[in-house]
């Protein structure tokens, strides 16, 4: 199996739009512990810590505490999640009209920014949908692409970032989902573009019953196999991976751990609802160099829906970027 590194340092840190919804089977807990049993593969878990005495994150054990949200705009709206009394930043985007709206959560790219997905938050509020960005906790210094790298407003430094800890914060966003005035929790949508998108579909699957549909740009399916040929023997792993043309960016072994647990085609037959995923054609695209894990991701969901773009590359911008949104907001409206 080939892995084209520079392919799969791009998709990380691209952010464009993929949608995936979210359902709710975690009990929301105020300051108290929420429990569940990991959807991790224990196996895995097991011959990861037996070499390594290294945990995996257990994104299904945590604290909730009661989210902020400032009232600083009718449509607009900063609000702070808390997760184990870890800050997450994020930007409400509500209609302009009074009631109870579907929602939208967009998980970025790795290492990119809530910023660049507020043209995203826009038109899904335009068109009558709430809609969610945020930073990542442990995130660390983020790209915005058009004011270059500022560092997140959540909490942490970029080397505590995993993709079980992106799970975690999901869970705890969807938690305190019912704290929020003019959102209809019964109409959650995921949207998660390429790391994001596989963070996505995890707690999508996790947590079938709140998640009423997906939609992913380009995700990172190949992550996890990429991460195992990259770094096979974990425990000459460094506390911290300076090589960025490893993981694109510095990140803590953690990283690395989590993501060589993730067995994520085991956990697609778990939802039974709409997944659409857009996928780009240039030679920049995971459509174009790792096309075979969207077949098989078309296989194992058993309602999915995989669709190419034509010229679009793994950040769709531009015209591209606007054809996937018009896709995506057509999904919710049809699901709702």
């Amino acid at each position: 199996m080939n892995f084209n590194r520079k392919i799969i340092a791009a998709a990380l840190i691209s952010s464009i739009i993929s949608l995936v919804n979210c359902s709710k089977t975690t009990e929301t807990v105020s300051d108290s512990t929420t429990e569940t049993t990991s959807a991790v593969s224990t196996t895995v878990i097991s011959e990861i810590e037996d070499t390594l005495k290294y945990k995996v994150t257990d994104p299904f054990t945590y604290k909730v505490g009661k989210p902020e949200i400032l009232d600083n705009s009718d449509t607009i709206k900063t609000v702070y999640f808390y997760r184990d009394s870890k800050k997450i930043f994020g930007q409400l985007y509500l209609p302009s009209n009074k009631g109870d709206h579907p929602l939208v959560i967009i998980s970025s790219g790795q290492a990119a920014s809530y910023k660049i997905y507020t043209d995203e938050a826009k038109s899904f509020a335009d068109n009558g949908i709430a809609c969610l960005i945020f930073d990542f906790t442990g995130s660390g210094e983020l790209f915005t692409f058009t004011s270059g790298v500022q560092k997140s407003l959540s909490y942490g430094d970029g080397t505590q970032i995993t993709v079980l800890t992106e799970v975690a914060d999901l869970n705890a966003i969807i938690d305190s989902l019912p704290d929020f005035p003019d959102i209809d929790e019964e109409n959650v949508f995921l949207f998660g573009h390429s790391l994001g998108g596989l963070s996505s579909t995890y707690i999508g699957c996790s947590r079938s019953d709140d998640i009423k549909g997906m939609m992913l740009i380009e995700p990172s399916y190949a992550y996890p196999d990429y991460s195992r040929e990259t770094s096979p023997d974990l425990s000459k792993v460094p506390d911290v991976i300076t090589d960025t043309s490893l993981y694109n960016v510095e990140v803590g072994k953690q990283f690395v751990v989590d993501m060589q647990s993730v067995e994520i085609y085991d956990k697609m037959p778990d939802y039974d609802k709409d997944v659409l995923i857009l996928l780009g054609t240039e030679k920049d695209s995971l459509g174009a160099t790792n096309h075979e894990y969207f077949d098989r991701a078309a296989k194992t969901f058993p309602c999915a829906e995989v669709t190419e773009i034509d010229g679009a590359d793994h950040y769709f911008q531009g015209e591209y970027g606007e054809k996937a949104m018009e896709q995506f907001i057509k999904f919710v409206q049809e699901h709702i």
